[in-house]
């Protein structure tokens, strides 16, 4: 296949096949509150940095969880691994509300902050600003504490589908 350029009026699906291209960990964002647990699947979470340590995630306002977030200024990433394949679907979309949490095994701290006990990492954030841009809010973070587990097997996103990495040799 021949490199093409993409022109402005198919710019957007441009943008769409080349961020097919960009390998993503999966993730579950959770949040909770008054009992409620909310969650949803996500690769749009990056590091910001390391002093203090700070991620950001960018959440669609319309996502259930989007206000949950910006009222109660804490949310949870939790870092899949390849053995989380199946929770992938619940959180995408294909249950809503707490019967997505009937998937995996979640337990709940903090005051009803949601974590999937297995998770590679789970990182608990508390919003330090919201940046509104487009259709999302971007919600930087910083971390206030890490639940780590043995396993480091991420669940990545590419091309349009779940994979794994593997180390390259060396």
């Amino acid at each position: 296949m021949s490199p093409e350029t993409v022109s402005h009026s198919d710019l957007t699906a441009g943008f769409k096949l080349a961020m097919r291209r960009l390998a993503a960990t999966v993730t579950i964002v959770t949040a909770g509150r008054e009992g409620r647990r909310f969650g949803m699947a996500a690769t749009a979470v990056t590091s910001v940095t390391t002093a203090p340590p700070t991620l950001l995630i960018c959440v669609n306002r319309s996502a259930s969880i989007h206000d949950i977030i910006v009222e109660t200024g804490r949310y949870c990433i939790n870092v899949l691994g390849t053995s989380h394949a199946p929770l992938v679907g619940p959180f995408g979309g294909a249950s809503e509300g707490e019967a997505r949490f009937g998937h995996g095994a979640w337990s709940d701290r903090d005051g009803g902050m949601p974590y999937l006990d297995d998770a590679q990492a789970s990182l608990f954030c508390e919003v330090r600003q919201t940046v509104t841009y487009g259709s999302h809010s971007i919600l930087i973070g910083e971390v206030t504490s890490v639940h780590l587990s043995d396993a480091v097997a991420p669940l990545l996103y590419q091309d349009g589908g779940l994979a794994a990495s593997s180390p390259l040799g060396g």
